[in-house]
């Protein structure tokens, strides 16, 4: 029996443009000027991307952030600088000193996409502190720390995807089925183009553990499917979470929307660093601005018919 290829994924310039925050002129660039990256040419001749360029960009744009020049970056060439992306050193100061050892064999499992390592790992520290408890204690901040490794260039996209999708998973396991006729209803959702789920996710769990039919409705949900979603649950609260940046237009038009909308017939919360430019004009349509997503315990639906909470974000973990 052959053996099928499997051809690791690449991707086009304006894909890694957006997956970086670099623009495809400062790409180009960095390519025929400074020669510090070297994409392959698709056979229509389009530059196309690997996995590790796009780690090795952002390790570049770490280091411009850290006060190196593109000149400087330059001289020191792209092999020693590969060399050195490599020994970026990971942060363990927010866990706990009891798992760093064990985190660190995540991060190392990640990096050889060892799902059944991670996954093992992750379920016994669910056993034993139970559920919210290690989203508190170890799950959010290893997520922030993966992330902020990838931000660096310290771990490859498909590292950081590989734990949280194990996690995800982990989430959607504890949603509860069963419902008691007469709960009041809450919608979660991530706004069009959002497709970090940890947050709403984890906003479910914690409503239904207070005593709501909370319903998660996916990532990517447009305004449509949230207005038909609203008229068939009579929902009393939404939740609705970004963590991309928005534009100015696109964020106060969005806010306007979920003001006219959905906020006449349910109240509604938003979440996410996409927001969090947008909190004063949030709190001017009446949209609360939810700093964490452990806030979300304080909503009773037995007592809270108004939900005053602070204006910032609702974090992406």
């Amino acid at each position: 029996m052959s053996k099928q290829m499997i051809h690791p994924p690449v991707y086009r310039i304006k894909t890694v443009a957006s997956m970086t925050g670099l623009t495809t002129h400062l790409i180009r660039k960095w390519e025929e000027r400074y020669h510090l990256v070297a994409p392959q040419r698709s056979p229509n001749g389009y530059r196309v991307f690997r996995e590790n360029d796009i780690q090795f960009l952002l390790y570049l744009k770490s280091q411009l952030t850290n006060g190196e020049s593109i000149g400087q970056l330059a001289q020191i060439g792209e092999p020693h600088l590969r060399q050195a992306m490599k020994k970026t050193a990971e942060d363990l100061s927010s866990l706990p000193p009891q798992f760093h050892a064990e985190s660190r064999k995540i991060l190392q499992s990640s990096q050889k996409q060892d799902y059944g390592g991670i996954q093992r790992t992750i379920e016994q520290w669910i056993f034993e502190l139970g559920l919210e408890k290690a989203i508190d204690v170890i799950l959010f901040p290893l997520l922030r720390l993966f992330g902020e490794l990838w931000h660096r260039g310290g771990i490859s996209h498909s590292a950081e995807n590989c734990v949280s999708q194990i996690i995800r998973q982990q989430l959607i396991q504890h949603f509860r089925q069963d419902f008691a006729k007469g709960q009041k209803q809450a919608l979660i959702a991530c706004m069009p183009r959002e497709f970090h789920e940890i947050g709403p996710l984890t906003a479910t769990l914690l409503l239904q553990k207070q005593g709501w039919h909370a319903t998660y409705l996916g990532p990517n949900v447009s305004f449509d499917v949230l207005q038909i979603a609203l008229r068939r649950r009579h929902a009393d609260l939404m939740i609705l979470s970004s963590t991309t940046e928005l534009d100015f237009q696109t964020g106060q038009s969005w806010i306007a929307a979920m003001a006219l909308r959905f906020q006449p017939h349910c109240q509604v919360l938003a979440g996410g660093a996409g927001f969090q430019a947008f909190s004063d004009y949030l709190h001017r349509k009446g949209i609360p601005y939810v700093p964490h997503v452990q806030e979300i315990r304080t909503l009773d639906p037995k007592t809270s018919s108004s939900y005053q909470m602070p204006r910032m974000e609702l974090s992406s973990y």
